[in-house]
């Protein structure tokens, strides 16, 4: 009887210990760091006056300037710690492959990462940093959708994803498709604020398919609305019939119950909300515990700025 007590102990101990997986996934906006554009984050506006555009471009100085804000950036990418990162208002691929060398200089290394196509005016990029191989890659969301320009006419305009992209990845044996997406602003009005349901809907509609045949996917970036408005709910499915997308921003996967009011990733003129979000399919909770984070940035650049306008979000999946 002892000896058959000892081996069901055995058996147990086995079973009990045996530590599930964590997937670290997070989005971080980086506020134009991009070398032709880097002068905002200094506090300059999108365009450059004559006299401030001859400082800014010459010899190295917007380099060096950039470079400067590179080293800060990555100082907050490596304490965000993430296994898969999506980052937005990032330059083009020689910007980014400067970022991700100054991150392996703090110590964190990721050994693959992508960049999207963009199309957008300001030269903004979305890339995705992981510490595993990257597959199956769409560097532009394709497709175009209509928008009303203004919700009492008739006039209509049309919109494809400016910034996006797609990648596949593998953990603890199982396959993630992940979209990275940058929405447009919402500085726009109320043609911007139509023209997101419409890039929405392009991003919808292409993980569809993967979401129906019970792939795992997640979509995380920097989607320029709050929980619960129209171009949110348009991105998870919460109006049509086919399956949702999780709100990891909702209490419930809160990870510090009492720090439900620190669930804000931007402030625009004094008014906090979470903008940036990470929505895994409903199959990356089944028999898993989902946790998310907000991460407050703490660098500050030459001059005394902050490092990004932005707050980070970081979710735990355990498998």
């Amino acid at each position: 009887m002892l000896k058959r007590l000892l081996s069901l102990v055995v058996v147990l101990s086995i079973t009990t210990t045996a530590s599930a997986e964590t997937l670290r996934v997070a989005t971080l906006n980086c506020e134009f760091l991009i070398t032709s554009k880097v002068h905002i984050k200094y506090g300059f506006p999108f365009t450059l006056n004559a006299s401030d555009k001859a400082v800014w471009n010459a010899g190295t100085f917007r380099k060096d300037k950039f470079e400067a804000a590179a080293n800060v950036v990555a100082k907050e990418i490596k304490a965000i710690a993430a296994d898969v990162i999506v980052l937005t208002e990032v330059g083009d691929e020689a910007d980014v492959e400067f970022l991700r060398a100054s991150v392996a200089a703090e110590g964190l290394v990721y050994p693959f990462h992508k960049v999207c196509d963009s199309s957008d005016s300001t030269g903004q990029h979305v890339a995705v940093f992981s510490k595993f191989e990257l597959t199956d890659v769409v560097k532009r969301i394709p497709g175009r959708e209509f928008y009303d320009v203004e919700i009492d006419d008739n006039e209509e305009g049309d919109t494809g994803v400016s910034k996006g992209i797609r990648v596949t990845f593998q953990f603890a044996g199982e396959t993630i498709h992940l979209y990275g997406v940058h929405l447009i602003s919402e500085r726009g009005g109320a043609e911007s604020d139509n023209k997101r349901v419409a890039q929405a809907s392009i991003i919808r509609r292409h993980y569809l398919p993967l979401l129906n045949a019970g792939k795992h996917v997640i979509v995380a970036g920097d989607l320029n609305d709050k929980r619960g408005d129209r171009p949110i709910r348009r991105i998870r499915g919460r109006d049509d019939l086919y399956g949702d997308l999780i709100q990891t921003g909702v209490e419930r996967y809160w990870k510090d119950a009492d720090k439900l009011g620190e669930r804000w990733t931007y402030e625009y003129k004094g008014e906090r909300n979470q903008i940036d979000h990470i929505l895994p399919s409903w199959s990356l909770r089944d028999g898993s515990n989902i946790k998310a984070s907000a991460y407050v940035p703490t660098g500050v650049l030459p001059g005394g700025h902050d490092v990004t306008d932005h707050r980070g979000l970081i979710v735990e999946i355990e498998l």
